[in-house]
């Protein structure tokens, strides 16, 4: 039993279009109005975007090596650090523990004994995507909160262009990847079954699509966020979801892999460009702070003190006047 193309496009724009939406908007939210501990490091540089890229990049083929019982293992542990970070300024110790242990926990239970039917796995799928949400909104606010600018985000994700498409249609790596987490506890994608079918988006995807409209925000305002937004939402899910109808991305198991980020890098390239030609310099983090688009109180660490016009409405930055934007789908089976 197959499914036709028009219908797993609709359902990978479905799921790409949802979880990209959900990434961005309470990303910026958190980025608003809580305040991450980060370690001090200095400032944000290429070579720490060299450093992201290079262990991004390694990372597929460390799980791929690895046993079942240890991958799950190391899973975990990413996870829970990935929570801890991103809860750690809302919850005391004693409730974030309890719902870091909860949610892996209950995952781990679902992963291992709901997967034989349809309704089983959409139960998966719902709680296991909280999970990956959660991850991909703290990770990105841990970056652009510590300093990572659009310039970095906007090369990062170009070079990922060139990686998705060696990894995805050269090198069958993503292939594997799909393969090795699809049916098993702590899938690192966001997704959902329907019938017969997976739709799913790698959690690698939703980071550098979060990261992208965060640094677009903080560096230049809502407006050049909500741009982001919209980039994201066409480049990053439309794109990826429409282009199997004309370009075959089918696989021997009858998975189609799309490697997003080939359609989006570029675009989040050209659109860094823009703003800068635009808007001019980027804000810092502590500008951003002092402006205008933080909401509500901090939650960890009190707001710095503005640092002088350019905080304030300076430098012909779009909101600055009134203050002075891979998905995959498997053609089913999985379920065991």
């Amino acid at each position: 039993m197959y499914s036709s193309a028009a219908h797993l496009a609709v359902l990978s724009l479905i799921v790409g279009a949802g979880s990209a939406l959900l990434v961005c908007l309470l990303g910026l939210s958190y980025l608003r109005r809580v305040r991450m501990e980060r370690p001090a490091i200095g400032t944000f540089n290429g070579r720490d975007v060299v450093t992201v890229f290079v262990l991004l990049s390694t990372i597929p083929l460390f799980y791929l090596s690895l046993p079942r019982w240890l991958l799950t293992s190391f899973l975990v542990l990413t996870f829970a650090s990935a929570l801890s970070f991103g809860l750690r300024p809302l919850l005391p110790p004693l409730a974030l523990w309890s719902v870091v242990g909860g949610l892996l926990g209950l995952n781990l239970w679902l992963g291992t004994n709901a997967l034989g039917t349809v309704a089983g796995w959409q139960v998966f799928w719902a709680e296991n995507d909280v999970i990956v949400l959660l991850a991909a909104v703290f990770v990105a606010n841990l970056y652009v909160q510590g300093g990572m600018r659009l310039k970095h985000v906007a090369w990062f994700a170009l070079a990922l262009a060139a990686y998705d498409v060696v990894f995805t249609s050269v090198a069958p790596v993503t292939d594997a990847l799909v393969e090795a987490f699809l049916g098993f506890p702590l899938d690192p994608s966001i997704g959902m079954r329907f019938g017969f079918d997976n739709a799913a988006i790698g959690i690698g995807d939703l980071l550098v699509y979060g990261l992208f409209v965060l640094a677009a925000a903080k560096g230049y305002g809502r407006r050049a966020g909500r741009v982001a937004v919209a980039v994201v939402v066409f480049f990053g899910a439309v794109v990826p979801a429409g282009v199997p109808l004309l370009i075959d991305y089918v696989n021997a198991r009858t998975d189609t892999l799309v490697p997003a980020q080939f359609w989006f890098g570029p675009a989040a390239f050209g659109t860094w460009l823009w703003l800068r030609h635009r808007y001019g310099r980027e804000r810092t983090m502590r500008e951003f702070l002092a402006g205008e688009d933080v909401g509500g109180r901090s939650s960890a660490a009190p707001r710095p003190p503005a640092v002088g016009s350019s905080a304030a409405g300076s430098g012909g930055h779009p909101d600055r006047a009134a203050a002075g934007s891979g998905p995959n789908v498997s053609g089913g089976g999985g379920a065991r």
